[in-house]
């Protein structure tokens, strides 16, 4: 097939577990022969060279703040006339809807928007009302009140610059579900996440659960032997979201049970950071507690190898974070908050909780009173159905299933 396929950043760019998961579509396809036009939000390096045989064409999306994504739609209505030379147009960008949806009004394309998380109902992308409680409805009002209340905390740009942003975005949602019913395909990440598009008002029998690609660099020996002092792991974003406030309590009450010692390392970087550092010194555990930063993902695999546990305290409805995968597959046990579709994604390769300090703690000590290596076998094994060849051709069978109903749809 032709697919113009609209990604995050650039492929091969580091970022977030988006960049990687579009990137990992987009060489995958092309190794397996379709012709493959990546339309990218940020400019690739001059020196850039990409594993497979793809075609580059970066979008120009000069003169609005790179996070409001209303210059990425105006960019993409910029191209149409590009678009009827593919058989799919593919965007991994959710904001993109209204442009997507233009694209399949004015185009013969077929078109396929991928619902990684919430931002096609949700200015914020969390479905948290408030930063309180989940959300089951949106409307103009409500999420102008709720983007605007938010902004504050821990964001370096400033509360009005992140008003701001939000409400552009809240436009983009609005715009969006206007024409969601344009779209041929819907590619959700997750069980969860297609019930709750579909509890939103987007077309069921077009949501198609995908799941992440394994990145098969982190698919090597697991290299720890699962006995004190405990090493922890944690990586991604100190958001209040993520839940990263409970890590550090978490580790203080293991070692106050006298069942460790446990340490514990944070990987990456955000607003809690400086409260978590505080917080660590506070309770004498900042020479338990290695901060490092964002890394680079070529070096993640051996820190998870290097672990005895993996940890994801989040708060949201996590739509299908790479991390459990990257962890699964390292043969690092996974303790987690029972969110979205995180014990459906984790099996026997850990456990899940229910979210709290003492939920944490006791999940822990249970793995590691039990047979952490046999759970450690259990996860290699769990991410056998996330390997490309089972997972690529589930997003032809939509691409498929998409220009089938593109060609129906023509007068």
């Amino acid at each position: 097939m032709r697919v113009g396929f609209v990604h995050p950043t650039y492929p091969q760019g580091e970022g977030t577990g988006a960049t990687h998961s579009a990137s990992r579509i987009v060489f995958e396809l092309a190794d397996r022969g379709h012709d493959v036009t990546a339309y990218c939000w940020a400019d690739p390096p001059d020196d850039a060279s990409f594993a497979a045989d793809i075609s580059v064409r970066p979008l120009d999306t000069d003169g609005y703040p790179y996070h409001s994504a209303l210059q990425l739609d105006a960019a993409l209505r910029g191209r149409l006339d590009e678009f009827d030379a593919y058989d799919v147009v593919h965007s991994y960008v959710m904001n993109s809807l209204p442009a997507l949806g233009e694209v399949a009004a004015e185009t013969t394309a077929a078109t396929v928007l991928t619902l990684n998380a919430y931002g096609a109902v949700c200015p914020k992308n969390d479905l948290r009302y408030m930063d309180r409680e989940p959300c089951s409805s949106n409307g103009l009002a409500k999420c102008a009140a709720c983007s605007v209340a938010t902004s504050g905390g821990h964001d370096e740009d400033g509360p009005l610059y992140r008003s701001a942003s939000r409400l552009g975005y809240l436009k983009l949602v609005r715009d969006g579900e206007r024409v969601a019913d344009r779209i041929d395909g819907y590619h959700a990440l997750s069980p969860h996440i297609r019930e709750t598009y579909a509890d939103f008002g987007f077309p069921r029998d077009r949501l198609s659960v995908i799941p992440n690609v394994l990145d098969e660099r982190f698919d090597g020996p697991h290299e720890s032997d699962f006995e004190a002092p405990y090493d922890l792991l944690y990586v991604g974003s100190l958001d209040e979201h993520k839940g990263v406030d409970r890590l550090v309590p978490v580790l203080d009450r293991l070692n106050r049970s006298g069942d460790g010692p446990f340490r514990l390392t944070v990987v990456g970087d955000g607003g809690l950071r400086t409260d978590l550092e505080a917080a660590a010194e506070k309770r004498g555990l900042d020479e338990a507690v290695t901060f490092t930063g964002w890394l680079d993902n070529d070096d993640l695999p051996a820190l998870y190898a290097a672990h005895d546990c993996f940890l994801y305290p989040g708060r949201w409805d996590e739509p299908f974070g790479r991390v459990f995968l990257e962890a699964l597959a390292a043969g690092t046990p996974v303790v987690a908050s029972d969110v979205g579709s995180v014990a459906e994604i984790v099996g026997d390769g850990g456990r899940v909780t229910d979210g709290s300090v003492e939920g944490f703690a006791t999940a822990i000590r249970e793995l590691f009173d039990g047979d952490a290596a046999a759970t450690s076998a259990a996860a290699k094994r769990t991410v056998e159905r996330y390997r490309a060849d089972a997972v690529v051709p589930q997003f032809e069978e939509l691409y498929e299933r998409a220009v089938e109903r593109s060609d129906a749809d023509e007068p």
